[in-house]
């Protein structure tokens, strides 16, 4: 018996399409039956699997020997007209995720960020996410009379769940949380999209292990991790796969996806 269901001959939307991006766009045509997938990124040129690949042919991969047509369009998420654009040119939205992030200055004491760095941070973290909803709602692209939603609230192959490690971006996704957990109701209610959160741990991809330090602290939460091994993309895209379905009953929650890391550890000490 499968529980969970979706609408087939759908369009889906992902924004961002790095590690966790490129599974679900590899995976979801079949899963949902999906009649168009939208591949959205700032850079025209993406690291798959340690290969620089063009978003366009990434995008032929997944359609070759699909029923499903895969478009890669190329948009700056911080811009309101690239954006309106993006919507005007693509309707009828059913599924979309947003994962574009960024880190700027990894393990930068916060006291040495520069007004610049927070700033960038919050313009793609929380104001690109912000920006896809408005110009998705004001062109009047998303689905109805529901769209399914889910946003990336924190993940990086360099930074953790401990605060510590980019203050910038710890603080933009401060604000995404927010977004989603005191505005999803109205959405909901107003726009007919329901808006759900992901906030997984640490991922393993290509830019962390060309990074000593990164690597090393990967290791170490791989080290604390309750479930064994680290989050990866298969953990992030069933947590999205519920969030999509039919029967999900949940508006403005976050998913803490990572396997018990940031879980309270009880210290008894000896026990009689």
């Amino acid at each position: 018996m499968n529980a969970q269901t979706y609408d087939n001959d759908a369009t889906a939307m992902i924004v961002g399409v790095g590690l966790m991006g490129q599974h679900m766009a590899q995976n979801v045509p079949a899963w949902l039956g999906l009649k168009k997938l939208v591949l959205v990124d700032h850079a025209a040129e993406i690291n798959v699997g340690g290969v620089i690949t063009t978003l366009s042919d990434f995008a032929a991969q997944i359609a070759s020997g699909s029923d499903t047509e895969v478009i890669a369009e190329t948009v700056d998420v911080r811009s309101e007209e690239e954006v309106r654009a993006l919507f005007e040119k693509h309707q009828g939205i059913r599924y979309l995720q947003y994962t574009a992030g960024i880190s700027p200055r990894p393990l930068t004491a916060p006291e040495d960020l520069t007004r610049d760095d927070v700033i960038s941070a919050c313009e793609v973290n929380l104001w690109g996410a912000h920006n896809v909803l408005k110009q998705g709602i004001h062109t009047g692209a998303f689905a109805q009379p529901r769209t399914h939603g889910v946003i990336i609230t924190s993940t990086s192959a360099t930074v953790g769940s401990e605060g510590r490690a980019s203050a910038a971006y710890e603080e933009s996704k401060g604000g995404l949380l927010n977004l989603l957990r005191l505005q999803s109701r109205y959405f909901t209610e107003k726009h007919g999209i329901v808006l759900n959160g992901l906030a997984p741990s640490p991922l393993r991809g290509p830019m962390a292990a060309q990074n000593e330090v990164s690597a090393g602290r990967l290791q170490a939460v791989e080290d604390a991790m309750p479930l064994g091994g680290l989050t990866d993309p298969s953990h992030i895209a069933a947590a999205t796969m519920f969030f999509w379905a039919n029967e999900c009953w949940c508006v403005g929650e976050v998913l803490t996806t990572d396997g018990g890391y940031t879980k309270h550890m009880p210290i008894y000490g000896a026990l009689d």
